[in-house]
């Protein structure tokens, strides 16, 4: 087994609750970038990352804080002031930790990215993106039955199966969804430190790949996905202290 999360976006509670969270049965937690942004905590985020041995793509506010050269003006103005701010907190140790990363991964049986399957800043937004998408999955990546991706901060699977159930908001787990037939399946996991679904939750998904036999296709998995309640408030008082636009703070108890 092992675990999926996105979009920590320098939230150290929401972090430190989800890696509480994992069953002990978890092998290897995958992380699909934005590790920094927005939070206060980018250095706590990228230090526990580092530790555990994720596996790490890098998100494109990664890319922003660390590559200098970076054109601000394709971010909203919070967005570009957290940017800005993260520079000046985030170690060189970090940052070059984050620049090494790679922009997609694969593995045997899943394929890691960040946007889309086709372009690592891709928004996966729409229906139209999503059969766009699947479609470069099946030519490029035959062999592949699920690709993980983040990006948006919106619980998502496409196509849904049957027993999907979008956007829970109580805090319960939603039905295992067994993803073996019907793929390929894009899944995005939600985000852990800045969802933005309604849900104030952190959330993160594990993954029972299908064992495969004689040598056969990999076969899609089994899939979970996790809802974790953190610390909002405390979240929110680093946020303040650190001078972040107050608009960060806020949205963490909106889920927006």
């Amino acid at each position: 087994m092992y675990a999926v999360i996105s979009d920590i976006h320098g939230n150290f509670d929401a972090l430190e609750a989800v890696l509480s969270d994992l069953p002990d049965k978890v092998e290897r937690v995958y992380c699909l970038g934005d590790v920094i942004g927005y939070g206060a905590s980018p250095n706590e985020c990228c230090r526990a990352v580092r530790e555990r041995e994720m596996p790490t793509i890098t998100g494109n506010h990664d890319l922003a804080v660390t590559d200098l050269e970076t054109d601000l003006s394709w971010f909203n103005p919070v967005a570009a002031r957290a940017v800005l701010w993260t520079r000046e907190q985030l170690t060189d140790e970090n940052a070059d930790f984050l620049r090494e990363r790679p922009r997609m991964m694969q593995t045997r049986d899943a394929l890691f990215v960040h946007g889309s399957v086709r372009d690592p800043d891709e928004y996966i937004i729409n229906t139209t993106a999503a059969e766009e998408n699947l479609a470069v999955l099946r030519r490029e990546y035959s062999n592949i039955p699920v690709c993980f991706f983040g990006h948006t901060h919106v619980k998502a699977v496409a196509p849904a199966p049957p027993d999907y159930k979008e956007n829970r908001g109580d805090g319960e787990e939603a039905s295992v969804l067994d993803l073996t037939e019907g793929g390929p399946f894009l899944v995005n996991p939600g985000s852990v430190g800045q969802p933005r679904d309604g849900d104030t939750f952190a959330s993160y998904v594990l993954v029972e790949p299908t064992p495969t036999v004689n040598g056969a296709a990999p076969v899609g998995p089994k899939v979970l996905y996790r809802f974790v309640e953190y610390d909002i408030e405390q979240a929110q008082a680093k946020i303040r202290a650190a001078g972040l636009p107050d608009m960060l703070a806020e949205r963490l108890a909106l889920g927006r």
